[in-house]
């Protein structure tokens, strides 16, 4: 098997046997030949392509944040099943227990959400505009 450059190509070789009439067995060679596009560039204009990226990010976490709303309850109702199955009114005896853990699968997906922010605010035109803000506030003294 070999791979070319950017296009993707990819040959694999495939050897046939099969049996003649006379009880030989033949084999034979077939060259299988697969193209793949490259991967394309992200198209936007010069001036928008700062908040073309933004926008990536914070939809990014939105989507992070709605996943782990979305884990949550759906550990919080797999246990509660669970619950009401093995006793009697177990649904409300471990409803505690079934928050806790339904809080802490919620809480593993939603640690990535404050990374995406990050990502979305720590650009090079907001660190310059930090250090004029900065150096506003720090006065004649500061220097």
């Amino acid at each position: 098997m070999s791979i070319q450059g950017k296009e993707g190509i990819t040959e694999t070789d495939v050897t046939v046997e099969r049996a003649t009439a006379g009880g030989q067995m033949v084999a034979s060679g077939v060259a299988v030949e697969q193209t793949f596009p490259g991967k394309r560039k992200r198209k936007s204009s010069k001036g928008l392509k700062n908040l073309d990226r933004g926008h990536d990010n914070v939809s990014r976490a939105l989507e992070h944040l709605s996943a782990a709303v979305s884990d949550g309850l759906r550990t919080y109702r797999k246990e509660e099943q669970r619950s009401a199955e093995k006793k009697k009114d177990g649904a409300l005896r471990d409803v505690m227990r079934n928050t806790g853990k339904a809080m802490s699968d919620s809480l593993k997906t939603l640690s990535k959400v404050p990374r995406d922010i990050s990502r979305a605010v720590d650009t090079k035109r907001n660190r310059k505009q930090a250090r004029a803000v900065a150096r506003f506030l720090a006065g004649p003294l500061g220097r």
